[in-house]
């Protein structure tokens, strides 16, 4: 999975903030048995939304789903904040996980830094 942030989008600078505070989610399954976080409302103190990488109960999601659909572009889906932030939090495991040493002392992958030419 490929995740690009624009710096000179908000919603994807308040993604960072979110995932910089995986550590205090909710770990728990969707009803379709999915991996799936209850990420905290940044507005709503006490708020947390059921996010997973594809859906999330926040307005701003269910508003541009509805849209989507009312649009007919069903397939285009808009990531919240929150979506976006569990799709950094998911893939930065994975590469650790990845990363990690093996039993028998080998790493088991990397992770690496691409910097723009």
């Amino acid at each position: 999975m490929s995740i690009t942030f624009d710096a000179d989008d908000p919603r994807t600078i308040r993604a960072l903030e979110l995932a910089a505070e995986a550590g205090q989610w909710v770990v728990c399954r969707a009803q379709d048995g999915q991996q799936a976080y209850g990420v905290p409302s940044q507005s709503e103190v006490g708020r947390y939304y059921l996010v997973t990488v594809s859906s999330c109960e926040c307005p701003a999601f269910l508003h541009a789903s509805l849209a989507a659909t009312a649009s007919g572009d069903v397939g285009e889906q808009h990531a919240c904040k929150h979506m976006l932030a569990v799709r950094l939090h998911t893939e930065l495991q994975r590469a650790l996980h990845a990363n990690s040493v093996t039993p028998s002392g080998r790493r088991r992958g990397h992770l690496r830094l691409l910097r723009p030419q």
